[in-house]
């Protein structure tokens, strides 16, 4: 069989289903994600929790190509905490998918939180694949036992940093998909690499606008997403730094396809000092180098103070189409005409 790039494989081909990746925290998902898509589309950071909103993409595993959903981590917590709003993204997730893929990470072994989740797991009508991760080396072996169980059937044993295992997840997800010839062992399975076809179609009327949304924290601009598309699709709430992805969210306006990209808020740069942080306003300032308009959201009752100044140059710098957007002017007590 020729060997294809992932990319052409998912230039010819149409997702056929949706699978979601869930589980508790740092057991992976944001790495398999990653190496299902092929790029490094997900943040990934060794601290629990850095993954917040449901991120989508394009997965493919030897030319079985499916839509996939990377998930905040199930945490048990209150439905008002950010945690709770956290879990109840991942629950729309859940639901909205044809399968599931429960992640345990099989050197740390089963947890009391996977049991936990298993159990929620077991009674959503969505048929789920219990996935050990983690699994490069001997030291596995116990965990991937353990998993067992949690009812969910025979774990699949990979490692999502290394790409081992993916023939095993490729026939668990085969069912779901549409009718391929058997494979090989040689056949070719995915490998992160950068998506060097992306501009291939800048001229083509049906390709989305790519839209960036950013501003500094807290000025609304998962708000304003939400509003747009008439969804809670990105999480909010009144914590700063809520969003840490740069997230996409398709939509559509007059017929216009419009990819709309919610992204971190940007401090000054010397109050940025955590290491997920700097992470997060780096995928910032990529989702401006790949935007074609870029919102700049203002809140009105604080507007343009150096940070977002230097914002809008550097949008401007970069050759993006730039727009104002004052948030908030419902509070504004003294408006001028």
């Amino acid at each position: 069989m020729p060997k294809r790039s992932a990319n052409t494989k998912r230039a010819e081909t149409s997702p056929a289903f949706t699978v979601a990746i869930v589980g508790r925290p740092n057991v992976g998902k944001s790495t398999l994600f990653n190496r299902l898509v092929g790029r490094r589309a997900a943040l990934v950071h060794d601290r629990p929790g850095v993954t917040r909103d449901r991120r989508e993409g394009v997965g493919d595993i030897a030319g079985l190509v499916f839509r996939v959903i990377d998930t905040a981590g199930f945490e048990d917590s209150g439905a008002e905490t950010l945690e709770g709003r956290m879990r109840a993204q991942t629950e729309k997730a859940v639901a909205e998918a044809d399968v599931v893929l429960m992640l345990v990470d099989a050197r740390a072994g089963i947890t009391p939180l996977d049991e936990h989740f298993a159990a929620l797991l077991r009674k959503s009508k969505t048929p789920v694949v219990l996935v050990a991760n983690k699994c490069e080396g001997k030291n596995a072996d116990a965990g991937v036992y353990d998993a067992y169980s949690l009812g969910l059937g025979d774990p699949i044993a990979l490692s999502a940093e290394h790409g081992e295992g993916l023939d095993g997840l490729f026939h668990a997800l085969a069912p779901f998909g549409p009718d391929l010839p058997d494979l090989d062992e040689d056949d070719v399975f995915p490998d992160e690499e950068e998506d060097e076809d992306a501009d291939a179609d800048h001229d083509d009327p049906a390709r989305p606008l790519n839209l960036a949304i950013i501003g500094r924290p807290n000025t609304g601009k998962s708000t304003l997403i939400n509003r747009l598309v008439g969804d809670e699709r990105v999480l909010t709430g009144p914590e700063p730094g809520v969003t840490r992805d740069a997230i996409p969210v398709d939509w559509t306006y007059q017929g216009r396809p419009i990819r709309l990209v919610d992204t971190a808020g940007v401090r000054r740069r010397a109050k940025v000092t955590d290491a997920v942080e700097k992470l997060s306003v780096g995928e910032t300032f990529e989702a401006i180098k790949m935007a074609e308009v870029v919102v700049l959201v203002l809140d009105a009752e604080a507007v343009l103070d150096k940070q977002e100044l230097t914002l809008a140059r550097h949008v401007v710098e970069e050759g993006r189409a730039l727009v104002i957007a004052l948030n908030k002017w419902d509070v504004v007590k003294e408006k001028r005409s």
